[in-house]
């Protein structure tokens, strides 16, 4: 298979997986917002469970990977992704009393998944061409985030939840037959020694300020996306507007994205990146100063499409960092490990903070939680900004 048709299919399954995780992200929490009276208790209580099976299997998959079963690994994720999305059907109005069986098959899932899939990428995309398949990969995941949200919002909205499940579930099962398609790559036999590999590597200012990006990114993006999701929901309802708002700031994104690709190929982009960090802060004290519809829904579009390049900047920095003579091979499979429980880190804190303030019915101070949250993206930026392209 040719490094281009390689590319693509890589870029095939993830826009897939892209689809399935759009369903898992907003539908998923406006899910327990109307199944739910307390539904940012049961959100934090299994998101938490989630993040954390999420992290631990992140060694145990590293151990039994060791360079010699990526592909069945990888998909063994995508089977497991198929049985959760199965649970769900299964369950129903059930899905709250099985937050724990549901966090632990979904964080196994994830993490057999994304594991491996890290791994292909790093090694078999050149650092060279790194840019240019990233912006390639984000575009299209891009036109699936302007396309998946309508399409699943007016399922839900013009039928049941239930019905649009099933219609995932088909799509993963796609994701499945697609993933064979897979060659097996080289096995080479390498130790697993993730302390003595955590010694060396964090030994490289890139790799620290790798994971210091990635606890604040971990601590923003999750919990933020939780939060500006019920904003979105309680002001305007339905499943449809949701999505018809998120496939508006995905449209913008794309926009950000071309030229960003257009204009800072080659370039500094460190601009872009304090751009990214700052505005999403000053539109949200517009919010909190000014709140009515408008701007809720200008803070949504500016954090939403900011956040997406910024990301986008952090995985091309990633990955060369990944394949880079900073990060030998034979501890390739410990970086992704330690990455793991660094991103994950921020996803916990972030949970744990909303489950705190909602067990000490600290509601009111919402907002503030909020605020605190989306200062971790100027953070963040700081940390990206330190990191050689």
């Amino acid at each position: 298979m040719s490094i281009r048709s390689k590319e693509n299919l890589f870029i095939i399954i993830s826009s897939l997986r892209k689809v399935i995780d759009i369903f898992f992200g907003p539908f998923l929490t406006a899910y327990f917002i109307k199944t739910s009276t307390d539904s940012l208790t049961s959100l934090s209580i299994y998101n938490i469970l989630h993040y954390f099976f999420l992290s631990v299997f992140g060694f145990i998959v590293g151990y039994i990977v060791r360079n010699k079963f990526q592909i069945g690994m990888f998909r063994l994720g995508v089977i497991l992704n198929f049985f959760y999305i199965l649970f769900i059907i299964i369950l129903k109005e059930e899905i709250l009393n099985h937050l724990l069986i549901l966090a632990f098959i979904h964080g196994v899932a994830t993490i057999a998944y994304w594991y491996p899939y890290n791994l292909f990428i790093s090694k078999q995309i050149k650092n060279k061409d790194r840019e240019q398949y990233e912006v390639k990969r984000k575009t299209t995941h891009l036109i699936v985030n302007v396309l998946t949200p309508i399409f699943l919002g007016s399922i839900i909205t013009t039928t049941n939840f239930y019905l649009t499940a099933i219609v995932i579930a088909v799509i993963s099962g796609i994701q499945i037959i697609t993933s064979f398609f897979i060659k097996t790559i080289e096995k080479k036999n390498y130790e697993f020694t993730p302390i003595k590999s955590f010694k060396i590597i964090m030994k490289d200012k890139n790799v620290r300020n790798l994971h210091k990006e990635e606890i604040l990114k971990g601590m923003s993006t999750t919990v933020l996306d939780t939060l500006v999701t019920i904003l979105i929901f309680n002001a305007f309802k339905t499943d449809m507007n949701l999505g018809l708002i998120s496939s508006i700031s995905s449209i913008i994104t794309i926009l950000m994205a071309h030229i960003y690709s257009k204009k800072f190929k080659n370039k500094s982009d460190k601009g872009v990146i304090i751009i990214c960090g700052i505005i999403p802060v000053i539109s949200l004290l517009l919010l909190m100063f000014y709140t009515n519809n408008i701007t809720l829904i200008i803070y949504y579009m500016i954090y939403n499409s900011l956040i997406n390049i910024l990301t986008m900047i952090i995985e091309i920095r990633m990955y060369n960092v990944s394949n880079s003579s900073i990060i030998k091979e034979d501890n390739t499979m410990e970086f992704w490990s330690i990455r793991e429980v660094a991103l994950n880190i921020g996803r916990i804190f972030g949970y744990t903070l909303l489950l705190l303030t909602i067990l000490l019915k600290l509601d009111m101070y919402l907002n503030y939680l909020l605020l605190i949250v989306t200062f971790s993206i100027p953070l963040n930026a700081y940390f990206t900004a330190k990191i050689k392209r």
